[in-house]
């Protein structure tokens, strides 16, 4: 058997593997205060979870790419120590005299096992024998059925002045089996919904 045939044959089941494994993080539902107008431009960022360095993760990259924007954010670990509930009280005392406008909340909403199905590729019928023993090194052949585990994810965004819900998005990753990956869809996901919002940027 060619082995360049051989070669492309794995390069591409293994570049299926990766798109596959890559997460894939969207958004399921979305609310906003129509009363509330006005553009945030320094905001206190909290990722709500018992581990402190994926918070310290998370917050930090959220951080990074507001900066992108040209908008301020704390992340909340620098005023607010990882042992601490996270409750309105401790959140409002950390915040006093930083003169932050906004509060923006993180956290997991639910975790369930979902089963998918891929289905096979088309092939097209008319192909002769040699056809289509060469085209089948260039696609997958059979459906499969693969567990996922979702992640539902909700962010609120809170007006420090009136402590009102100003905007709030519930999104849901299709597979949390890389977190890091997960993170950065989560981020780009948001800030990209809020400046298309106009609740941030220029």
């Amino acid at each position: 058997m060619n082995k360049s045939i051989l070669i492309k044959a794995a390069t591409l089941a293994l570049t299926v593997l990766v798109i596959a494994g890559c997460a894939n993080t969207k958004p399921i539902g979305e609310w906003s205060n129509k009363s509330f107008s006005g553009n945030l431009n320094n905001i206190l960022i909290i990722g709500v979870t018992s581990r402190s360095d994926r918070r310290q993760v998370f917050e930090a990259k959220f951080v990074e790419g507001l900066a992108a924007l040209k908008v301020k954010a704390t992340p909340s670990y620098e005023l607010i120590e990882s042992s601490l509930y996270l409750s309105r009280a401790v959140v409002e005392n950390a915040i006093k005299g930083q003169d932050i406008e906004a509060v923006l909340v993180t956290r997991i909403a639910g975790v369930k096992e979902k089963e998918v199905y891929r289905a096979p590729d088309n092939q097209d019928e008319n192909l002769s024998y040699f056809s289509y023993y060469d085209k089948s090194f260039h696609q997958a052949n059979d459906g499969y059925t693969a567990q996922y585990r979702t992640v539902a994810l909700e962010t609120n965004l809170y007006d420090t002045e009136s402590g009102d819900l100003v905007w709030s998005m519930q999104s849901e990753t299709m597979d949390a089996s890389q977190p890091r990956q997960v993170i950065e869809d989560q981020i780009e996901l948001t800030i990209n919904t809020l400046a298309k919002r106009g609740l941030i940027g220029e």
